[in-house]
Order: C-alpha cells, then sequence, then structure tokens
C-alpha cells in the first residue's frame, strides 16, 4: 500500500493487523498465534501500539496479545538476546562512536585508495556491502553498484575490501555489530533452527526506510507458505518521504507484491495550499515504488482547503528568531496551543539554538528526543529535528533557518564525491524538507535569512 504524507497508511496498516487479529479470534486452531507490527522507529512504535489500544483493546491485553507492536530493531536485540548473540548492536551513542573510531583507526593503518574519500568508502561499506549482506571478495566484484556514480575497477574493488575486511574485523574484535548484521544473524538463525514464532502475519509501517536486509528479516519471520501467501505480509510506505537513504525490491527480498499493490491519494491531514507546496519540493525527483517500479504522485490531493503557507525572508538570523517568535504569539492569540505548533529544524545545534531564544523569550518549550513518545499533555512549544518529526503531525509548523548556508547542511554535501552522489544526498534532502512541511495540518511558515536554500520553491 503506497500513498502521499497524510493519506491515511498508517490507519490502513492498523485495521489490517485488526483485521489479521480478528480472524486469529475466530479460529481456536490459531490459538496463541499474533499479528506482529512492525515499523522503523520507537517512536511510531508507540503511537502506533497507543491508537491500537484504542481501535481493538481486545487484541492488546495480557499475557497473550494478538497484535505486537514493536519497531524492527528492538525485535531482532529481543530476539538476538534470547539467542546469546555474542555482540552488541551499535545503534547510537557510545558503541555508535566507537564504531567511528574503528573506521579512523581503519583509515590510518590502511590509507585511502587514490580519488577516493573517507566518506565514499563509508558510504559504499553502508549502501553496497551491508545493504546487500556482501560477505567475500569475489561477490564484491560481481554485485551491481547501479546508483552509486563513481566508476570502480577490480584494483580499487581489491583495495576497497581489505579495508573493508579490517574493519569487520575490528568490529567483531570489539564485540559489536551493526544493525544490518544483527538482521543477517537473525535471518541465519531463522533458517537454520526454525524457531517457533508465534507470528501468523507481519505489518510494515513506513517500509521506505528499511532497507534490504530487514525485508529479508520481515521475509524470514513469516516465511512463504504452502498454501498461499495472501495474508502473511502487508506493507505501508512512500519512496517520497524516504529519509534514511536506505532502499529495498520488495521482489529481491522475496516479498511477492507485483499486481498487488494499491495507492492511496486523498490527503486528510494537509490543506490543499500546504500539500501543493511540499510537492513543489520533489519536482523533478523520480522515486521508486517500493519494488523495481516508478512511483509518482499524480491524482495525490487535500480534502480541505487553508491559508497559504508563509514564506519569508530577513536580512539577519536575530530578524529571523524574531519574527518566529512574534508569529508564535500571534498564533496564540487566534487560540491555537502551543503544544500544537512544531519548530522542525534541520540540526540538534539548531534545535538548540531555538530553544534558547524562546526560552530568553518567556516562550515554554518541550524538546523531543529520540525514541521518547511527544505527551501532548505537556504544554509548550515542540522543537524537534525534522527526522524525529516523522510521524507527528501539529495545527502549525515553522520550519526556520533554510537559508542557502544552512540547508542542505554542509557537512551533507561535504560527504558527495560525485555527481551521482551529491544529486542522491540533495533528493533525500527533498524528501527530509518535504516531510516537515507534511506535518503541518493548516499553517506552514518557511523562513531563512539572507539567501534562501535553493531547495525551496519560490516563485
Amino acid at each position: 500500500m503506497r500513498g502521499g504524507a497524510g493519506t491515511g497508511k498508517t490507519v490502513v496498516a492498523m485495521h489490517r493487523a485488526k483485521y489479521l487479529a480478528d480472524r486469529l479470534a475466530a479460529d481456536p486452531a490459531r490459538a496463541g498465534e499474533r499479528v506482529l507490527f512492525t515499523t522503523f522507529t520507537t517512536n511510531l512504535a508507540y503511537d502506533i501500539e497507543t491508537n491500537l489500544r484504542t481501535l481493538c483493546p481486545e487484541h492488546l491485553g495480557r499475557p497473550t496479545p494478538r497484535i505486537e507492536v514493536i519497531n524492527l530493531d528492538r525485535w531482532v536485540s529481543q530476539f538476538l538476546k534470547r539467542k546469546k548473540f555474542g555482540r552488541n548492536i551499535a545503534y547510537f551513542g557510545d558503541e555508535r562512536e566507537r564504531l567511528d573510531q574503528l573506521w579512523r583507526e581503519v583509515f590510518e593503518d590502511r590509507g585511502i585508495p587514490e580519488g577516493l574519500t573517507e566518506e565514499f568508502v563509508r558510504a559504499e561499506w553502508s549502501q553496497v556491502i551491508q545493504a546487500r549482506g556482501l560477505m567475500t571478495e569475489k561477490s564484491y566484484f560481481k554485485v551491481s553498484r547501479a546508483g552509486r556514480g563513481t566508476p570502480l575497477d577490480r584494483t580499487k574493488r581489491a583495495a576497497l575490501w581489505a579495508i573493508f575486511s579490517e574493519y569487520r574485523a575490528r568490529m567483531i574484535d570489539a564485540g559489536l555489530a551493526e544493525p544490518d548484521d544483527a538482521y543477517r544473524e537473525a535471518v541465519e538463525i531463522l533458517s537454520s533452527e526454525a524457531p517457533n514464532l508465534p507470528y501468523n502475519a507481519v505489518v510494515v509501517d513506513e517500509a521506505q526506510d528499511m532497507g534490504e536486509q530487514a525485508f529479508r528479516l520481515i521475509r524470514a519471520i513469516v516465511p512463504v507458505r504452502p498454501e498461499g501467501d495472501q495474508n502473511s505480509i502487508f506493507v505501508v510506505g512512500d519512496a517520497h518521504q524516504r529519509i534514511y537513504g536506505r532502499k529495498a525490491s520488495l521482489t529481491a527480498c522475496g516479498i511477492n507484491v507485483r499486481g498487488r499493490s494499491r495507492r492511496l491519494r486523498l490527503n486528510y491531514r494537509t490543506s490543499e495550499e500546504i500539500r501543493n507546496w511540499a510537492v513543489s519540493i520533489l519536482e523533478g525527483v523520480q522515486v521508486d515504488d517500493l519494488d523495481e517500479g516508478l512511483d509518482s504522485l499524480s491524482g495525490y490531493k487535500s480534502v480541505f482547503r487553508g491559508p497559504a503557507p508563509t514564506l519569508v525572508g530577513y536580512s539577519s538570523e536575530d530578524e529571523e528568531v524574531a519574527g518566529l517568535i512574534d508569529w508564535l504569539r500571534d498564533l496564540e492569540h487566534t487560540g491555537t496551543q502551543l503544544a500544537d505548533i512544531g519548530v522542525l529544524v534541520a540540526t540538534r545545534f539548531l534545535s538548540d539554538k531555538i530553544a534558547t531564544r524562546m526560552a530568553g523569550a518567556g516562550i515554554a518549550t518541550v524538546r523531543l528526543q529520540p525514541s521518547q513518545p511527544d505527551d501532548r499533555s505537556i504544554p509548550g512549544l515542540r522543537i524537534s529535528t525534522m527526522h524525529r518529526a516523522k510521524g507527528l503531525e501539529f495545527q502549525a509548523i515553522a520550519i526556520p533557518f533554510l537559508s542557502h548556508a544552512s540547508f542542505p547542511p554542509a557537512a551533507a554535501l561535504r560527504a558527495a564525491v560525485d555527481d551521482v552522489d551529491r544529486r542522491n544526498i540533495l533528493q533525500q534532502e527533498r524528501s527530509l524538507l518535504h516531510v516537515a512541511a507534511t506535518r503541518a495540518k493548516r499553517f506552514l511558515r518557511v523562513s531563512w535569512s539572507s539567501e534562501p536554500s535553493k531547495l525551496l520553491m519560490i516563485s
């Protein structure tokens, strides 16, 4: 199931989970079986479980729930812990920093092939080696690198494989694993041991942010059944909202969606004016259909109208923030609660800056953190990175600091080693801005100081 932002994909997925759980409840032979509802982040899993407890509380009760809601990283962590997996999975924090240190050590010892950069080598590792599950030099020599831009002859691939092998060895010695390693390990266990999992079906939300190894794991959790595969896996997503750069062909992962996909076209969240502007950000961008074809937003429209987005530039950042504060106070005077207003920025550094300025203006704020739910009963303006805001919605959204110098962040563009790499990075940043804008229901304010970002569509 595909569809643009606000079309109700998650709602459809929740009703699908309820339907499947109802079928289990009606069949005594299925007692103890479950529907696994998984998504990409902890935040989204929390929101989905909360909503399902309203929709079908009878299926989420203890001790034997018929619907289990958990993000995939947490599921695989728990599964491998039960299987005595000997390494810690480095998702973030100190363990992720340790992986960065291992990369630095490898580069110091082995150097970098001529004409390449550290950023390119690490991207090759994540987007080719890990994404495709390559474990041998021979498989790397044969693999297609479509979409990676810079061509690599056999000599450079051999030099890169030596770097990758050294990094992998050091990672294992340090007792660490990346998420893709964890997915592969879980698939191997599921394939060899045939453990008795309780899952009758899997429902997947935000599929566009999951990679090939994740979908191979989902396929292994509910293998193809002899009697057919109609109800085992239900997938929803929208590649226009892909903000983590992961791509996967469902067919290549053993999930057959050919001729079975449907697309939602009505946006129930965002006004037509905001939707139009958000779609304009993606002008000229081609995206996949979560398989091996192309998708589009043709026929995508909103069911209500509202004010046009406010696009405003300033001569300085101080003036920009002062204008934002005035806008927030005007919204409060019209009855919009601060808790239903979000200020979304590109980086944590900018969220720190906004929080400091809001405190100076006497405006209460709530900083949205990774892996923590947004409790709207707590008053205060919501401040968040654009990434963290995925899955949320507000009456009003402000997106400041969209100057040419700030967005896309310079660090992202420095990672590009060729035109293809640069185009991919810019496409991801466009998707991020599109996602941020479509969090708004009625009011959207976009601002910058000095020269606006080249990604903004300003007439």
